[in-house]
């Protein structure tokens, strides 16, 4: 139990690592010039046009689905997502890439964070009915709901130290890490449920 929900937990935290990266370059890439004010909120609504979409079909499809596979799936292509949009930067340097072409892969591939980062929740709402007794949920969901923040908080904070070290491309490429981290983290700790581990359900072991 405690296994799963602290693994869900630290995971939750660094999904929010993997959605950061774009506030924190959005400065740097208006200065060099490389896309606009404009640009950068088209490429922000792509990203919460689509999580919206997925935070609503998510929900249906995480119930029936392993949520350690679900949540980690999520992650990773979130991961990746991040790790292209950096060595898209690089990239740009190497080969003048032209402003236009990043605007537009950008655009996409931010828009399918979107969708990966509407992953993160519905598994971890699930995990604390399937391993914890009603009357310690709310608990729970207490601590889990605020991990993220405090996440989001300390990403901006590191993120924003690389960034000013040694580019905005790196912003992203070490979210790509982050992102690496949190799904080894579901891989190793999060079962997808009592049952699935040898144990009886938690209505049995509560008395539910």
């Amino acid at each position: 139990k405690n296994r799963t929900f602290w693994g869900v937990t630290g995971a939750y935290a660094l999904y929010y690592v993997c959605r950061m990266a774009m506030a924190v370059v959005k400065q740097p890439l208006i200065d060099a010039d490389i896309l606009s004010a404009a640009q950068l909120g088209i490429i922000g609504s792509a990203f919460y046009f689509v999580y919206a979409a997925g935070k609503f079909a998510n929900g249906f499809i995480a119930d029936y689905c392993n949520i350690r596979r679900f949540m980690a799936t999520g992650l990773l292509v979130s991961t990746v997502v991040n790790l292209l949009m950096g060595l898209l930067g690089l990239a740009r340097g190497w080969w003048n890439l032209p402003s236009g072409l990043l605007f537009f892969i950008f655009t996409l591939v931010w828009g399918v964070n979107g969708f990966c980062q509407s992953m993160g929740a519905p598994p971890g709402v699930i995990s604390l009915s399937r391993w914890l007794p009603l009357d310690r949920r709310g608990t729970y969901y207490s601590i889990l709901s605020a991990t993220p923040y405090l996440g989001k908080s300390l990403s901006v904070f590191f993120l924003g130290l690389v960034v000013g070290w040694i580019g905005w491309e790196y912003g992203f490429i070490f979210s790509a890490i982050a992102g690496v981290t949190g799904s080894a983290i579901i891989l190793v700790f999060v079962s997808d449920t009592p049952e699935s581990e040898g144990l009886p359900s938690v209505q049995e072991l509560s008395g539910e």
